[in-house]
């Protein structure tokens, strides 16, 4: 998966948390759709048009959400990553992490 795949996405969700009209989006929420693989249905029927997931293909998806449940499972999400709240906050950082973890793997 292309880094500039993964910060475009990071632009959708971090704008969409801008707006206001996503604060309903809980950190629990968005963890429970990543634990059953729903996460971009999900995604896709909250924010509609405020997103384009067209931008990852199937296999793509189910990539990022392997490794968004890795990172539900194993990171203190208020200690690590500054998050206290906002489901899209929490897609946003986990996004930075998935960009650095790729950059490290180019060194």
């Amino acid at each position: 998966m292309r880094i500039n795949q993964l910060t475009l996405l990071g632009f959708y969700l971090n704008g969409a948390q801008g707006s206001g009209k996503y604060d309903d989006i809980t950190i629990e929420e968005v963890k429970a759709r990543i634990r059953d693989h729903t996460i971009f249905d999900y995604l896709n029927s909250k924010l509609g048009s405020d997103v384009d997931l067209s931008l990852l293909s199937p296999e793509e998806k189910k990539e990022l959400n392997d490794e968004w449940d890795s990172l539900a499972n194993a990171v203190d999400e208020s200690r690590k990553m500054c998050v206290d709240r906002g489901g899209l906050c929490l897609l946003v950082a986990y996004l930075l992490e998935g960009i650095q973890s790729r950059a490290r793997a180019f060194k």
